[in-house]
C-alpha cells in the first residue's frame, strides 16, 4: 500500500473512532490498513479473519479473567499449579496505595488491564518516583479496548501489579515461547528472542522442525534455536491452559529448568495482521472451527 493510500486509511480509522463507528467497521479498516485487503467476516476462512470474527462476536465480556494480569494467576494455579507463576509483591487499585520504600531494589510494575503497561525497575535508588507515579496514573486512565476493539478488555478493572524482577527476563539470553493452541491442542510454537537490540524469531512444529516463510524475512533468516530440555513439559502446560478454548496463544518463558507463565493471548496482533508464513494463513484457519452464535 502506497504512502498516500495508507495515510488516507489511517485518517479513516481516526474518523471512525471519533464518530463511534461499530467495532466491526473500525476493525475492517484497521485490517485493510495492515494487509491491503478487507477481511471476510461473513464467511471467514483465513486465520486472522477467524481471529477477527472471534474478537468481535465470541470472546467478549465473559473472558476478562483470562486477560487480567492479576486474575489470570488464579486460573493458572487452578490448571497447572502456582509453581509456574512469578512472585508478586502486591496489586493496587490506586497509585497512592503503593509504598515504594517497602519494595525491594528491583521489581516490575504492570498494568493489569492490557498490553504494554510496564515499568521495569532495576535500581530503586535511581527511580524518579514522581515521574513513575505519573506514568502509572496514565496507565490506569487508559482502556486498552479502544486500541484494537478487543471487547475482552473493555471491562477489565485497571490495577497496578508489582512483580518480582527476574534478571533473565530482561537479558539477551531470554527466549519467549508462544504456543499456538487450537481447540485445546498445541500445534506450533513461535520462538522469539531480542539479542543486541535485534529481534530473532522462528516457528517450530512440536517435533522441533523449523518452518520458514516463503519469502525472505530478515528476522527469520538466521534465527535457529535449540530445543529446550523441558519442551515436553511446556507443551503439557500449554495444553492444559488452552483446554476449552477455540484458539489461545500460551506464552511461556524458560529460565534455566524453570518454566514461568507469561500471558494468555486470544488475538495475536489484535486479529489484524496476516502471517508472513503464507501457508499458515490457510492452515491455521482450517484448524479453527467457529461456533454458531445463538441469536
Amino acid at each position: 500500500m502506497n504512502f498516500f493510500k495508507r495515510k488516507y486509511y489511517k485518517t479513516c480509522v481516526s474518523f471512525l473512532k471519533l464518530v463511534r463507528a461499530s467495532d466491526a467497521t473500525i476493525s475492517t479498516y484497521q485490517y485493510f490498513l495492515k494487509n491491503g485487503v478487507k477481511p471476510n467476516l461473513v464467511a471467514p476462512k483465513e486465520f486472522m479473519e477467524k481471529l477477527l470474527w472471534l474478537k468481535l462476536y465470541y470472546y467478549t465480556f465473559n473472558y476478562e479473567r483470562y486477560v487480567d494480569k492479576y486474575d489470570v494467576r488464579n486460573y493458572v494455579a487452578e490448571k497447572v499449579g502456582s509453581a509456574y507463576l512469578n512472585e508478586i509483591y502486591g496489586v493496587y487499585d490506586a497509585v497512592s496505595q503503593i509504598s515504594f520504600d517497602q519494595l525491594p531494589n528491583e521489581f516490575v510494575l504492570k498494568g493489569t488491564h492490557g498490553s504494554g503497561y510496564n515499568i521495569i525497575v532495576k535500581d530503586k535508588s535511581t527511580l524518579d518516583i514522581a515521574l513513575t507515579k505519573k506514568k502509572l496514573n496514565q496507565f490506569l486512565t487508559d482502556n486498552y479496548y479502544y486500541k484494537f476493539r478487543e471487547l475482552i478488555y473493555k471491562n477489565v478493572t485497571p490495577r497496578i501489579l508489582i512483580e518480582k524482577y527476574i534478571s533473565e527476563i530482561d537479558s539477551d539470553s531470554l527466549i519467549d515461547y508462544k504456543f499456538h493452541c487450537f481447540h485445546g491442542e498445541p500445534k506450533y510454537v513461535f520462538v522469539q528472542q531480542e539479542k543486541n537490540k535485534k529481534l530473532k524469531k522462528s516457528f517450530y512444529d512440536l517435533s522441533w522442525n523449523k518452518v520458514m516463510p516463503e519469502k525472505h524475512v530478515p528476522a527469520f533468516a538466521d534465527a535457529y534455536f535449540k530445543k529446550p530440555q523441558n519442551f515436553n513439559e511446556m507443551i503439557e502446560v500449554a495444553r492444559k491452559l488452552s483446554d476449552g478454548f477455540i484458539f489461545l496463544r500460551v506464552d511461556l518463558y524458560a529460565v534455566g529448568d524453570k518454566i514461568i507463565f507469561g500471558e494468555l493471548t486470544f488475538f495475536s496482533t489484535g486479529g489484524l495482521v496476516r502471517s508472513s508464513i503464507e501457508r499458515f494463513n490457510k492452515e491455521f484457519g482450517d484448524l479453527i472451527q467457529l461456533p454458531k452464535l445463538v441469536s
